[in-house]
């Protein structure tokens, strides 16, 4: 399985652009006003922090979410074993008696037996994945810190 080298995250888009179209309308306005200008920055912190509340919600949710899956999918993967095993031990009952079966039911078990091995691989390998980017989300996040607006020039 390829390794990615990119680290992805969901972020609610709609904040950011309202975000945006507030920055672009205090740079598109000619006339200072100071008074106006504390409370649109006041307004776009508080719409900061409300995307940051998000953001830190969806990710617990998506952590616990995760956190269930390994034991999810250690369960299916023992239940497909067992069904092999069984599976096994009836083809293998079946061939030793050879009464009442037909060559055709035998391969059809054997590749029925084929199919639950590779899905039993196929769990564990995406087991292996989840716990991958389960590592990779307890990581904490890298974030960078830019000034909203620039800085004032002196005349």
């Amino acid at each position: 399985m390829p390794e990615c080298t990119e680290e992805v995250e969901i972020i609610p888009i709609s904040p950011l652009r309202r975000l945006e179209k507030r920055i672009e309308q205090l740079e598109a306005s000619k006339a200072f006003d100071s008074k106006e200008l504390y409370k649109e920055l006041v307004d776009i912190i508080r719409m900061n922090q409300q995307i940051v509340d998000e953001l830190a919600k969806a990710n617990d949710a998506l952590r616990i979410e995760l956190s269930k899956l390994p034991s999810r999918l250690e369960d299916l993967t023992s239940r497909l074993e067992e069904l092999i095993n069984f599976i096994k031990a009836s083809a293998e009952e079946e061939v030793a008696s050879k009464e009442g079966i037909t060559p055709s039911i035998a391969q059809k078990l054997d590749q029925l037996i084929e199919m639950t091995k590779k899905m039993v691989e196929a769990n564990q390998a995406m087991q292996a994945s989840l716990e991958e980017v389960e590592k990779r989300l307890r990581r904490p996040p890298i974030t960078i810190k830019k000034p909203l607006l620039p800085p004032k020039p002196t005349l």
